[in-house]
């Protein structure tokens, strides 16, 4: 019977007797993978912690060279630095040129959204679930990706793949010093595999919408509130305009089909009796396609420059859409999903894909036409939130997951025939 092209089973006794081994000894890991979480969770790597997420990149550059990969600490902008670690495929693979191997790459990223300053510190064991800042998104996932990488080096099956790991440290900001990083080294690649948080019934992420983030000020006249307040400009009722008409922009329709703008913040003014001279909105973008992206940020400089005209105050709009949209598809037309849900079945297990308005890095190899799958992390809820949790089972089962994946995968143009 013949197979898509990025697929393979086990292709005989042999290649069975090895996942079997290695499906068992990934069954006795949980201990160590829980252990190796925790240890990643008291390292705080928030938005103010530099230190802690330094520390991590090269905690795992320990570990991935420990598995027998090259680790690399690439230095970045503003005193960030990420982690490339490799492992250059052995030739002969199977009787062929090395060049045969599959390229895949691995996604992650050590960043946090959480401060230890606001208290939410520490892993807790709460039932058949692990809680703390990370533990989901995506320390859980780093977890789970070099714990499969390990049961694969394991097997003697390392050589067979050219494989790269990159973990960063800024994808919680929007990737800035990391994308072109991630672009560049996806070229080539049969697989991209991301390891942010499973969701929940163990489905995995095959589609998610582009992000912007905009700051908008806004500049009016500052005048007594009582005595002149015909002299001022109110920066802060030009604001108010401003919401409304961007409220407008996402109707039921574009919010039920993914896309919104959402101001998160809003400050100004400078005292209860003073006409507020200035005003500030930080502004969230969701679009899930490339029309919705040119359509909201087009929206969003008109309503900015209407709201001038009207009141006579100066708006300024910065930002951009940061993440390109990455459209869900047929899941039958994606051999990747279907090599992942293939290795699910073996294990007794389901494998549903989602869309998400959520973005990550997977966003960037997708929208250059790479095979991509995120979510590969192990389930979890409550992320960017006090109550983010995993099921503490699901790092063993990711794990499993993605390591029988691994094995059975061949180059994206190499015809699979098995029997």
């Amino acid at each position: 019977m013949s197979q898509s092209p990025a697929q393979g089973g086990a292709s005989g006794g042999d290649d069975e007797a090895i996942e079997r081994r290695m499906l068992d000894w990934l069954d006795g890991r949980e201990a160590a993978m829980v252990e190796e979480l925790r240890v990643l969770v008291d390292l705080s790597t928030g938005p103010s912690e530099l230190d802690g997420r330094r520390q991590a990149i090269h905690l795992l550059a320990k570990r991935y060279q420990a598995i027998g990969l090259r680790a690399e600490i690439l230095e970045a902008a503003g005193g960030l630095c990420h982690l490339f670690a490799s492992r250059q495929p052995a030739p002969p693979v199977d009787g062929a040129d090395a060049s045969a191997a599959p390229k895949v790459l691995i996604l992650g990223h050590v960043d946090t959204v959480h401060d230890a300053a606001n208290g939410f510190v520490g892993m807790a064991r709460v039932g058949e679930h692990l809680h703390g800042p990370g533990v989901a998104d995506m320390k859980g996932g780093l977890v789970v990706a070099a714990t499969a990488i390990q049961a694969v080096a394991r097997a003697g099956r390392l050589p067979r793949l050219d494989l790269r790991v990159l973990l960063t440290s800024d994808e919680e900001v929007g990737s800035p010093t990391s994308r072109a990083l991630i672009e560049r080294l996806c070229e080539g690649c049969d697989a991209v595999l991301d390891f942010e948080p499973g969701r929940p019934g163990f489905a995995v992420v095959t589609g998610r919408a582009a992000v912007g983030a905009f700051r908008v000020e806004v500049a009016g006249a500052a005048a007594h509130a009582g005595a002149a307040p015909g002299e001022g400009r109110s920066a802060i009722i030009a604001a108010a305009d401003l919401c409304l008409r961007l409220g407008a922009l996402t109707d039921a329709d574009a919010a039920a089909a993914g896309s919104c703008l959402n101001v998160g913040t809003i400050a100004g003014g400078t005292a209860r009796n003073v006409v507020a001279e200035r005003c500030v909105l930080e502004i969230d973008a969701r679009a899930r396609t490339a029309a919705e992206v040119t359509r909201l940020e087009a929206g969003l400089r008109a309503a900015a420059a209407a709201v001038e005209a009207a009141t006579g105050v100066r708006v300024t709009v910065r930002g951009r859409f940061h993440r390109p949209p990455w459209p869900m598809v047929d899941a039958s037309a994606d051999p990747l999903l279907g090599l992942l849900r293939g290795a699910a079945r073996d294990l007794g297990l389901p494998l549903p894909a989602i869309e998400t308005s959520g973005g990550s890095d997977a966003n960037f190899t997708a929208a250059l036409g790479i095979p991509t799958v995120d979510g590969l992390g192990p389930v979890g809820t409550g992320y960017h939130a006090p109550e983010e949790r995993i099921e503490r089972a699901s790092l063993v089962e990711r794990a499993k997951l993605v390591a029988l994946a691994l094995l059975r995968l061949r180059r994206a143009t190499e015809p699979v025939v098995s029997a």
